[in-house]
C-alpha cells in the first residue's frame, strides 16, 4: 500500500456495462471518472495496492469511508481495464466497501472505526507497508530487552504455527470464516490459523487451478512439499527481509539445495550449465483465473508441467486445516453459504442451511450465524422467519448499520414499509455512505408515496460519491 501519486493517465470503454472510464492527473491528485446513464462519478485516487510486479489496484476516500476503485492498471501491458471481479459488472461504480480484511494483508495495522463496515480513523491504518510484527509478533518486550527469544522467530516455531505466518495473507482459500467472536486481524503470529479462522479451500477436478492467492495450495500439491516431511516451507525459498538481485541463481540454489550433486550428474546435459534456470521450466508463470491480465508463478514444482490450467472446481469446500470440534459444522456451514450465495450454487446453500439448523440451539447468540439463516429464509420468501433471526441479530449488535439493513429488507418483503424506513432511517444515520440502506430507503419512501424525501436522499448520496449530472456537453 502507497499514497497515490500522479498515476498513468487513460481511458476506455467497458463493454460489458457500455460505461466508460478516464484517468486524468488534476489539481495535484489523479482522478478517475465513470461516465454512465446519464451521470458522470468522478473521485481521487488516495492509495494504491500492489507492488507494481503485475498490476495496481486503488482505493478512493469519501470522507472517513474507504471504496475499491474498479480500474486496475496493468503495468506488464501498460493499460488500464477492469479492476479483478468487475469484468462482467453490469453496473460498476466506486460503491465496493474496502473493509479491514481488505486492508489487512495490503498494510500495517487497519485502524477501523469499531462497529462499522469501512469507516476509518485518521489516518486509516499505521504505516502503508507491512512492518516486523506481523511476523514476528509484538514488539514490545523485544524494544525493552533487544536479545534473540524476545521476538518470534518464524523458521524456530512449529510446522503449523510457522506456515500460519505465510497464510495469513498467501492462503485465501475460497472463502476464510471467522471463529465466533474473532476477526480475521486476530491473528497473532505464534498462534495457528485454525485457531481463528477456518480457511475453505475447494476440492479441485485437476490440480491445475492458478489463482491470485493460492500459494500455499499449489505448494502443498507438489512432490517437493509431500516428500519433505514438513520441513519444506515458504522460508526455505524466500526470504521475506530481501529480493534477490538474480533470481533464476538464487533459486537454483535453492533447488539444488535439496537435489544436490547427484541431481547435477543424473541429468548432467539437461541441467549443468550454471546459468540454468530451474523456475523457468518447473514453475512457469500462468494466468490467473481471477486475476484479470495477470500471470503468477506456479508452486507447484511439476516435473513437467502441464501447458493449460484447468480452472474446474467441485462444489465440496475443504478445510485447509479444521477448527475445535465444537466449530467445525457451523464454519463449514456458514462456508457453503458465504460461497454458494456468491455462485448462485443453491446446491451448497441448502446444504448450508440445514447443517445451521442443526446446530442454531448451540450458537444462539453467534450474529455470524443468525445473520446467514436470516439471509437464506429471506430468499426463501420466509421473511417473518428472516425477522426472527435479524432482529436477534441487530440486538446484538444495535449500532451495526448493515444488521439495520437486513432487518428492514425482511420488513419490506413482508409490507412493513413504515417499520422498515424507521431501521433504514437508523442504518443512514450510522452510515450515510452504505449504498443498500441508500437505496431501501428510497424504496421504502416511494411504498409510502414520499417522492420528495426520496429524492433528496438519493440527491445528498451522489452529492457525497461525486456524482454528477451529465448534460449533452459533458457527454
Amino acid at each position: 500500500m502507497r499514497v497515490a501519486g500522479a498515476e498513468p493517465e487513460g481511458a476506455f470503454e467497458h463493454p460489458a456495462s457500455t460505461a466508460r472510464f478516464s484517468i486524468r492527473n488534476a489539481r495535484g491528485a489523479t482522478w478517475q471518472t465513470v461516465e454512465k446513464a446519464g451521470y458522470s462519478q468522478s473521485l481521487p485516487i488516495s492509495y494504491v495496492i500492489g507492488s507494481g510486479s503485475h498490476a495496481f489496484g486503488y482505493v478512493v476516500a469519501v470522507g472517513d469511508h474507504l471504496f475499491q476503485s474498479p480500474l486496475s492498471y496493468y503495468t506488464i501491458r501498460r493499460m488500464w481495464d477492469m479492476a479483478p471481479g468487475y469484468e462482467q459488472s453490469t453496473d460498476p461504480d466506486f460503491s465496493r466497501p474496502v473493509t479491514p480484511e481488505c486492508l489487512f494483508c495490503h498494510s500495517n495495522k487497519p485502524r477501523p472505526v469499531p462497529n462499522t463496515l469501512n469507516t476509518y480513523q485518521s489516518p486509516p491504518f499505521e504505516g502503508s507497508g507491512i512492518q516486523c510484527d506481523r511476523c514476528h509478533g509484538p514488539a514490545e518486550a523485544h524494544l525493552k530487552r533487544p536479545v534473540p527469544g524476545s521476538i518470534i522467530n518464524p523458521a524456530k516455531l512449529g510446522p503449523r504455527q510457522r506456515d500460519s505466518i505465510c497464510e495469513q495473507c498467501h492462503l485465501t482459500g475460497e472463502v476464510r470464516i471467522p471463529n465466533p467472536g474473532n476477526a480475521i486481524s486476530d491473528f497473532l503470529p505464534g498462534q495457528a490459523i485454525e485457531d481463528v479462522y477456518t480457511v475453505y479451500v475447494a476440492r479441485h477436478d485437476s490440480d491445475k487451478t492458478i489463482k491470485v492467492v493460492s500459494h500455499v495450495e499449489q505448494l502443498a500439491l507438489s512432490a517437493c512439499a509431500r516428500n519433505s516431511n514438513g520441513k519444506l516451507w515458504c522460508g526455505t525459498c524466500h526470504d521475506p527481509h530481501e529480493t534477490p538481485i538474480h533470481p533464476a541463481g538464487y533459486y537454483r540454489e535453492k533447488c539444488l539445495s535439496c537435489h544436490g550433486a547427484a541431481f547435477e550428474k543424473a541429468h548432467e546435459k539437461a541441467h549443468a550449465a550454471s546459468a540454468q534456470d530451474c523456475i523457468t521450466c518447473h514453475m512457469p508463470q500462468r494466468p490467473a483465473n481471477d486475476g484479470g491480465h495477470t500471470a503468477f508463478t506456479d508452486h507447484r514444482i511439476s516435473r513437467r508441467p502441464e501447458v493449460e490450467a484447468d480452472t474446474s472446481l467441485s462444489d465440496e469446500l475443504i478445510a485447509w486445516h479444521e477448527p475445535d470440534a465444537r466449530l467445525r459444522d457451523r464454519n463449514l456451514a456458514l462456508a457453503l453459504v458465504t460461497r454458494g450465495m456468491e455462485n448462485h450454487n443453491s446446491s451448497q446453500v441448502i446444504r448450508g442451511y440445514r447443517m445451521l439448523n442443526k446446530v442454531e440451539k448451540d450458537f444462539s447468540g453467534d450474529a455470524a450465524m443468525l445473520t446467514a439463516l436470516g439471509t437464506i429464509l429471506l430468499t426463501a420468501k420466509e421473511p417473518a422467519e428472516a425477522t426472527r433471526r435479524f432482529q436477534r441479530a441487530l440486538e446484538l449488535r444495535p449500532d451495526y448499520a448493515p444488521y439495520e439493513v437486513n432487518l428492514a429488507d425482511a420488513l419490506l418483503d413482508q409490507g412493513d414499509a413504515k417499520a422498515a424506513t424507521r431501521h433504514l432511517e437508523h442504518a443512514v444515520q450510522l452510515d450515510p455512505l452504505l449504498q443498500q440502506a441508500v437505496q431501501l430507503l428510497r424504496q421504502a419512501f416511494v411504498a409510502q408515496g414520499r417522492t420528495a424525501q426520496a429524492e433528496d436522499l438519493i440527491r445528498r448520496y451522489r452529492s457525497a460519491m461525486g456524482f454528477q449530472a451529465m448534460t449533452p456537453t459533458t457527454r
